[in-house]
């Protein structure tokens, strides 16, 4: 029988590091030998581990704590070192790579644990002594206690290899500076990958977000700098599925609408001020004068009202339904960075956000020679489901279904983004204009270069147009529209 528990254990670990919010371990049995003692947004324990005493496994709570407060703490820092990881890799794979993330912040974590406090420093040095001391160390692991027992001067194996001395060049800035993190963990996949693998950096990558169970969720601001091909790994070495929604979502997260709220001005009466001769008589204050003064000079013992002007708080005001018609034919280019179903899919996932976050029900129609329609919902995703789907094929407008949305929610904002090819136009013309007189129709033509000027003429008629001479300013004039349209206060209609 234990004289320790395992529990009082964990409690002291976290009183050692204020208290950080972390659920409480659980004692199970690891699937996978080889996977790291992590299952489930939870720490999992084994008997095996208990058994090394509580020293080691107050050590073991110590590194994972600060896994979730230093490195990489945020799944975004972690979306950084794995991009990183990926970049200096010659052979780029998922496994390598969050190995080698892992490593990497493994090494942070207990250098920094290392300069914290003597009692810190033993237990540090207690762990990678116990790896020591295992028969089947790799090369990768030799290596790395090489590396560390000269950059902590520590009484770890020696390890007579050039990559120790590259490894310390890399370290040499210290591991403080959260700016230097990527390149660090860059240049150290170039130097490890003719190693791979070892027993260190096994199992998934250890941040505050999967902890927590809430990774899925999280926006990834580096989003905005990846292709899909790329995003879609990073994720993978983060042990989460990207997808093509998630990806136009978190680059959207990045993108600013600025809020300019209406406001009514008015004057109200202010603190007296004399009255002079070239003020009106009608300003004078004949009561408030004499009241001072048994005579009336002017400048002198004449005074009026004085008047101030402020703003007002805004008029409360339904906001406007959100329909967003997005073109995905075949010359919109298809869902790659810069293209125009990209800045068009881009621009109409912040527009659906923003209106939703104001409380107004959203819908879209996707169309080329077919169409997906999303009607009136509040379900976000059920919108974003159909935006990004991307057909290919002739643009024919389906003016009938953009009428029958429209006329559902009168008064409703229609964001209609296309290059003007539209070759049915005429056709569906009733439906549209019909369309048009029951919501409000903002087109933003693009591609000005091959325009088609009757079919754009055309659509000049219905409502407020955008012409987009370069594709970069499609973003923001779609976020400009849509923050002009929802600045006034926040209301969810009940209509």
């Amino acid at each position: 029988m234990m004289s320790w528990q395992w529990t009082e254990v964990w409690h002291k670990s976290r009183q050692n590091w204020h208290w950080p919010l972390l659920p409480l371990p659980r004692l199970g049995v690891p699937e996978n030998a080889d996977e790291f003692p992590f299952s489930n947004y939870q720490i999992n324990l084994d008997r095996q581990t208990l058994s090394m005493g509580p020293v080691y496994l107050e050590n073991l709570f110590d590194h994972l704590i600060v896994h979730y407060i230093f490195c990489p703490r945020s799944l975004e820092e972690a979306c950084l070192l794995a991009l990183a990881a990926l970049k200096g890799l010659e052979q780029p794979e998922i496994s390598r790579a969050r190995r080698l993330v892992n490593i990497f912040s493994d090494i942070v974590v207990d250098s920094f644990r290392l300069e914290r406090s003597r009692a810190d420093e033993e237990k540090v040095l207690m762990g990678w002594q116990r790896l020591s001391e295992k028969g089947d160390l790799m090369p990768l692991d030799r290596v790395i206690l090489g590396f560390l027992k000269d950059y902590w001067d520590a009484a770890l194996p020696s390890c007579s290899r050039l990559e120790v001395d590259l490894l310390a060049r890399i370290f040499s800035p210290g591991i403080r500076d959260r700016s230097l993190w990527p390149r660090q963990c860059r240049q150290m996949a170039k130097i490890l990958e003719p190693f791979l693998p070892g027993i260190l950096g096994r199992g998934q990558i250890r941040c505050l977000e999967i902890l927590n169970g809430n990774a899925h969720a999280l926006p990834l601001a580096c989003a905005a700098g990846l292709d899909l091909g790329q995003y879609e790994e990073v994720l993978a070495v983060l042990g989460l599925k990207g997808d093509l929604v998630r990806w136009y979502r978190d680059q959207s997260y990045c993108i600013e609408i600025r809020e300019t709220p209406r406001s009514r001005s008015e004057s109200y009466p202010s603190a007296p001020v004399k009255w002079r001769l070239t003020d009106p008589c009608s300003e004078l204050d004949y009561a408030y004068s004499l009241s001072l003064s048994p005579r009336l000079i002017p400048g002198v013992s004449t005074y009026k009202r004085g008047k101030e002007t402020g703003r007002l708080a805004p008029v409360g005001e339904a906001v406007p339904d959100l329909l967003v018609v997005l073109d995905s034919s075949r010359s919109m280019e298809g869902p790659k960075v810069g293209t125009k179903t990209h800045k068009a899919t881009l621009a109409a996932f912040k527009a659906c956000w923003f209106a939703h976050s104001k409380g107004a029900m959203v819908a879209a129609i996707n169309f080329s020679e077919k169409y997906l329609v999303a009607p009136w919902t509040r379900d976000l995703s059920a919108v974003e489901d159909v935006l990004v789907e991307f057909f290919c094929t002739r643009t024919h407008i389906p003016g009938k279904a953009i009428r029958e949305l429209a006329e559902k929610r009168p008064g409703c904002l229609i964001l209609c983004i296309t290059d003007t090819h539209i070759q049915n136009l005429y056709q569906e013309w009733d439906d549209i204009k019909r369309a048009s007189e029951a919501g409000r129709f903002v087109l933003f033509c693009i591609d000005q270069a091959y325009k088609d000027e009757h079919v754009e003429g055309a659509l000049a008629s219905l409502g407020q147009v955008y012409y987009i001479n370069r594709l970069e300013d499609l973003i923001s004039m779609v976020v400009d529209v849509t923050g002009r349209a929802y600045c006034g206060e926040s209301f969810i209609s009940l209509q």
